[in-house]
């Protein structure tokens, strides 16, 4: 008995679902548009199959996230409790000689029905020396989100 609890202490959350998220945006290293402390809310989907995890974020934040990586689908897995998903960004961008796409990660803790986390905007630059402020820059978002709770099995 007490092995079946530790194995069931041990496996991936269940984290499929719609969810409603409240987004606060954090430092703006990238240069993005976005506005330190502004709030936002999202809506967004998660399918699961095993450990393998695809979110689909909708709307206006889906449209910028596409706008800033190609795609509003981020891939990636669960390991326990903890979700990371990402978008390697196929937009590029210039600014004189220097090119870069944008990445975006999103790591998230579930709990229950809760999902918490935040999203992070990386540049991948070419290294050219005009990249100044794109290299290595960072812009974050923190988010709070829910989904309607599960039936009982």
């Amino acid at each position: 008995m007490a092995l079946a609890a530790s194995t069931a202490a041990c496996s991936d959350a269940d984290v499929a679902g719609n969810y409603n998220a409240q987004l606060t945006n954090g430092a703006d290293g990238c240069s993005l548009g976005l506005t330190t402390g502004q709030n936002a809310t999202a809506t967004f989907t998660v399918t699961q199959d095993g450990g393998d995890v695809s979110l689909t974020v909708d709307g206006l934040p889906g449209l910028f996230i596409a706008f800033q990586a190609g795609s509003a689908v981020l891939t990636g897995g669960v390991d326990g409790d903890d979700v990371s998903v990402e978008r390697k960004g196929t937009v590029k961008q210039t600014a004189q000689s220097c090119e870069y796409t944008i990445n975006v990660k999103i790591k998230a803790s579930q709990d229950g029905d809760t999902m918490s986390g935040r999203v992070e905007y990386r540049a991948a630059t070419n290294n050219d020396s005009t990249c100044g402020s794109h290299q290595g820059c960072l812009t974050v978002q923190e988010f709070n989100a829910t989904r309607p709770p599960r039936a009982a099995q």
